[in-house]
């Protein structure tokens, strides 16, 4: 394993297994769930307004990771991450993107400040026709009192994780 794909290894893992001492205190499972729902609307809510730079400051940790078929990429900082949101909004407006829409979403709480939501969602053109339908799955975790995503991992479309 290189030095790269190591250190995002160890970072992973240590995110995910976060102490629940690192929370003030044990926040009950459904609380979770639904704080980790209301950051995936507003981080669903700013990417179909094309609010990279809220994108950016906001929703995604830095670093953050995107895991794909094709390996990891490493985005350290908010200017990387605005910069791969602004490359997707470029890529989707030439066929009249309007906006995303979550049709399902699992979240699994991991502990009292990580979670994993996957998700099925649809994306709109202007006219109100399916441009494409996708499944992704979060690691969020709370960062200094707010819920950030630190990687998105592309799903084969029909998949969600399941928390069982």
């Amino acid at each position: 394993m290189n030095h790269r794909a190591s250190t995002i290894a160890a970072i992973l893992l240590a995110t995910a297994c976060l102490p629940a001492a690192a929370a003030a205190q044990a926040t009950p499972e459904t609380d979770v769930q639904a704080e980790v729902r209301a950051a995936w609307d507003a981080y669903i809510e700013a990417f179909s307004a094309g609010r990279t730079g809220v994108i950016a400051e906001e929703v995604y940790a830095a670093p953050s990771f995107q895991l794909g078929p094709a390996g990891a990429a490493v985005r350290l900082g908010a200017a990387e991450t605005r910069a791969a949101f602004d490359a997707i909004h470029r890529q989707l407006a030439p066929e009249r993107y309007e906006r995303s829409e979550t049709d399902r979403a699992e979240i699994c709480v991991i502990n009292p400040a990580t979670a994993l939501l996957s998700a099925h969602f649809t994306r709109y053109r202007t006219d109100g026709s399916v441009l494409s339908r996708g499944a992704s799955s979060y690691l969020f975790a709370r960062v200094d009192g707010d819920w950030r995503i630190l990687a998105i991992m592309a799903n084969p479309a029909g998949k969600l994780i399941a928390c069982d």
